[in-house]
């Protein structure tokens, strides 16, 4: 199947299972939505949470209204849908979200691979400001700060594997934003495992990574890694280009020794990356190994993406229960929108004239506003999947110029002196 395809076929599911009693029974709060003569049913509150922008609840219940009119969704106050919404289970939409990763790997006939060969995933970790509240409290920790003890905020750390070939989240986690990033990584690589990925795959990691036994157990699972190392180890001060280096074993651990090829790429800016890897093929060189690492930068892109475009951090609900929904809603959409972008992009492709000066791509953001207003009109209204071939028609026709070699200095920021997302202060618009 090719990426529309697969991208039809996967809509089509989610409102198949959506629109099962027993699918959506198996994921509510026991003893919620159970009354007949209830106002609010589960399918309400879905169709809600999807439907949902980042305006005021009253707005969003007044605009379901319109817009959604074959659900009746009820006149009710902002409180019970507060409240609905917390008798359904997260994992919902998690079984969602594993549903886009499992069809795209089974259906996919002519995924992309980096040199024809490899399949290459990135591993990184980003944080995500959360609402306050005491169950976020609870859950993902509660911070403050030294020079102002009296204020209190929440963060959690987001984990994800990104196959950076096809811009696709093939794993995602939320949890407290002082969680070991290691031990997260070792949970998206078994789900590699599951998903039958383990093979000619290259898991490439940021610094912070790695580690003795990190790489050990890389080593001894037979994985390809990539893992960028600090200029102050021993193995990188020792590095002269491209060398392979000795990880002596331990006999009382019942370690051996492991061999390392660590490589020294030089930067623009003067500076020099050191990666460790498990790589040992000689025909890839410093110069496929610099352009390997730059890839996982396809994650970084992603982070922004989920930030800036879908606004991720803008939580309609404040409990730890609505933020682990939206999570996982905003990973499906995600996975959505770069089918139908790789698919228009393709198209795109096939119609350049080769004496173009400039190459083009389907605009990301005019098909993610697109597919946020169609999705729940098809799983809840009277659209047809024939509207989704429309906005696909449209995506191949609004472009956006490609513009390779794009730098950009990364701002640090100071913890929640930055927040810019705040309950109180929705869009009107």
């Amino acid at each position: 199947m090719d990426q529309l395809s697969i991208c039809k076929s996967i809509i089509e599911m989610i409102k198949k299972l959506l629109h099962s009693k027993d699918f959506l029974d198996a994921y509510r709060m026991p003893n919620r939505f159970v009354r007949s003569n209830g106002k609010l049913t589960m399918l309400h509150i879905i169709a809600y949470i999807l439907f949902t922008s980042k305006q005021s609840m009253y707005l969003n219940s007044s605009s379901i209204r319109q817009e959604l009119p074959k659900i009746k969704f009820p006149k009710v106050t902002k409180q019970a849908i507060s409240k609905a919404r917390q008798g359904i289970l997260p994992e919902l939409f998690q079984k969602l979200f594993y549903l886009s990763t499992e069809v795209f790997y089974k259906s996919i006939k002519k995924k992309k691979l980096w040199k024809d060969k490899y399949n290459v995933f990135a591993i990184d970790g980003s944080r995500i400001t959360l609402p306050n509240s005491i169950s976020n409290f609870e859950k993902y920790g509660e911070m403050f700060s030294l020079y102002n003890p009296k204020r209190r905020w929440t963060m959690a750390l987001c984990s994800t594997i990104y196959d950076v070939c096809n811009d696709f989240i093939s794993h995602g986690i939320l949890t407290r934003y002082l969680s070991g990033e290691r031990e997260l990584a070792l949970q998206h690589c078994e789900d590699l495992e599951r998903l039958g990925l383990f093979h000619n795959s290259i898991i490439v990691f940021d610094r912070g990574y790695y580690s003795e036994k990190m790489f050990r157990y890389f080593a001894d699972k037979g994985y390809l890694c990539v893992m960028r190392i600090r200029e102050g180890y021993k193995m990188a001060k020792s590095c002269t280009g491209d060398c392979i280096q000795i990880l002596p074993g331990n006999p009382k651990e019942g370690t051996e020794d492991v061999s390392v090829r660590v490589i020294a790429i030089p930067l623009d800016g003067g500076e020099t990356e050191y990666l460790a890897t498990s790589i040992y093929n000689k025909s890839l060189n410093r110069k496929d190994f610099k352009e390997l690492y730059f890839l996982r930068w396809g994650l970084e892109k992603k982070y922004g993406e989920l930030k800036n475009q879908f606004l991720l951090e803008e939580f309609s609900g404040a409990t730890s229960t609505s933020v682990e929904q939206e999570f996982f809603i905003n990973l499906l959409l995600s996975n959505i929108t770069a089918l139908l972008k790789s698919s228009a992009d393709e198209e795109i492709r096939k119609g350049a004239k080769k004496s173009n000066k400039y190459r083009y791509q389907a605009n990301r953001s005019f098909i993610i506003s697109r597919l946020k207003w169609f999705i729940p009109q098809f799983f809840f209204g009277n659209q047809t999947i024939e509207t989704l071939i429309d906005i696909y028609d449209d995506a191949c026709v609004r472009l956006s110029q490609i513009q390779p070699g794009r730098k950009n200095k990364r701002n640090k920021r100071k913890g929640d002196q930055e927040r810019k997302h705040f309950n109180n202060r929705k869009r009107v618009i």
